[in-house]
């Protein structure tokens, strides 16, 4: 068997999202922006935002205990848990570290000989430590990995990169033999080291990047045309249009409708090569013709759901977009057993991956218990005036603190534990606090 056809890939998934969201009609008013412009335009609903209590650790926590607890797993099964963020909590220490000593309190057990490491590269950061699961992953038929993508994507207030904000991560279960995806270990791979979203270091620890928005979307695009190229050149794929390989497509989604933007060049050299165009018209007219409306129809449109629901994850958007996916195919009985997904992934900096997965027979059962588009209708919303406490750092509760979940509970102070930081979980007894025996001692 050849190496790229092993039988493994992706066997389950879940999404952690913050439990409280800002409309973006009220950011749209209250930036004199024209909703319609967010809304129908980029397709911009909800921002999901975290918590005074949450940060990328406990996001990735919850992502996964869920997929550990579902599956009926124990840390000592797992030898691999590698998180891709651009959101790390430290220069050093892992964040995928705070993750699983806090799983470790909820589950038990022990991560004492699981590898842990924090993957960094913009947005594809996990589409990485995907990779670099599934090649150690097939090193053995027992080996099981834990991929899981965490982030924040803030940016300044008043800025043009505001109102794509979102919160969230994503855990992916990794192993032989999947019920959801086989990914054959074919990657197109295309980089150029550029500036047009990056963190510097500054004089000031700032969260929130320097970006030039039309000159990442033109970096985004060259890179993607270019892994493009890569993976049909390492399939030695005859056919002229790679998009008609795959009954669906999951990008990395800045905002909702960022891949029926991105894509509409790339489709309409497809159509000229097949030869149903004989002329190439400009990009608004082609994203209005008739056969890409109905390509986005067919093959973007599900993975926007999601994406207007909490926009920008960073390094989880790939990921939600493929749940977004297959939870809508499950809820509308789609048959897509055998079939290719194609993957679009991107990260500034900058770098893209195209990849693809093949739908395997249980994808429904494991599909259905995403429970995602549930856990979206349930959150709160809050007013402007709470998003923009919380976005400056001026608010010391939690909006929203619940029973049981992870929580940042103090950061250390002096010599010998200067900044780091301390988990646990709420416990609700009038107010909410963190038991101080659920955290490691300070």
């Amino acid at each position: 068997m050849a190496k790229q056809h092993l039988p493994i890939g992706i066997d389950d998934m879940a999404a952690y999202v913050p439990s409280i969201y800002l409309d973006i009609r009220d950011l749209a008013e209250a930036r004199g922006i024209q909703y319609e412009k967010l809304a129908h335009g980029l397709g911009l609903l909800k921002m999901s935002f975290p918590d005074v209590h949450e940060d990328a650790a406990t996001m990735a926590a919850e992502a996964i205990a869920e997929l550990m607890d579902k599956n009926g797993l124990r840390p000592e099964q797992i030898g691999r848990v590698y998180l891709g963020t651009e959101s790390a909590l430290d220069g050093a220490k892992p964040t995928a570290t705070y993750a699983v000593e806090m799983v470790q309190q909820r589950l038990g057990g022990s991560f004492r000989h699981c590898d842990v490491v924090d993957m960094t590269f913009a947005c594809i950061g996990a589409t990485d430590a995907l990779e670099n699961c599934l090649d150690w992953v097939a090193g053995d038929d027992e080996r099981i990995a834990i991929v899981v993508a965490s982030d924040f994507a803030k940016y300044e207030s008043d800025s043009s990169g505001e109102y794509t904000q979102g919160a969230g991560a994503v855990a992916v279960l990794v192993k032989w033999n999947p019920r959801l995806l086989v990914i054959p270990r074919v990657f197109g791979v295309a980089m150029d080291s550029v500036h047009d979203f990056y963190k510097p270091r500054r004089a000031q620890f700032s969260e929130t990047p320097v970006f030039d928005g039309p000159f990442s979307n033109q970096c985004y695009q060259n890179r993607m045309t270019e892994a493009l190229g890569h993976f049909r050149q390492l399939l030695g794929a005859a056919e002229p249009a790679l998009s008609d390989r795959w009954e669906r497509m999951a990008f990395h989604l800045p905002y909702s409708f960022h891949a029926k933007r991105i894509f509409v060049e790339e489709f309409t050299k497809e159509m000229m090569a097949k030869g149903k165009w004989e002329t190439a018209p400009d990009a608004k007219t082609a994203s209005q013709t008739i056969e890409y409306q109905s390509f986005v129809k067919k093959k973007l449109e599900k993975a926007q759901r999601a994406s207007s629901e909490v926009g920008n994850l960073y390094t989880a958007s790939i990921f939600m977009a493929l749940m977004s996916t297959l939870e809508a195919d499950a809820n509308e009985n789609s048959q897509i057993v055998g079939q290719k997904f194609g993957l679009v992934a991107y990260g500034s900096g900058s770098k893209s991956k195209i990849f693809e997965g093949i739908v395997q027979s249980e994808w429904r059962e494991v599909a259905s218990s995403f429970r995602l588009f549930e856990k979206l209708s349930k959150r709160l919303a809050i007013d402007y005036e709470t998003y923009d406490d919380l976005h400056f750092g001026r608010r010391e509760r939690s909006v929203l603190p619940q029973e049981g979940r992870f929580a940042l509970h103090s950061i250390g102070e002096g010599s010998v534990v200067q900044g780091a930081r301390y988990y646990g979980m709420f416990h609700l007894n009038g107010q909410a606090v963190v038991k101080r025996e659920e955290l490691a001692e300070v």
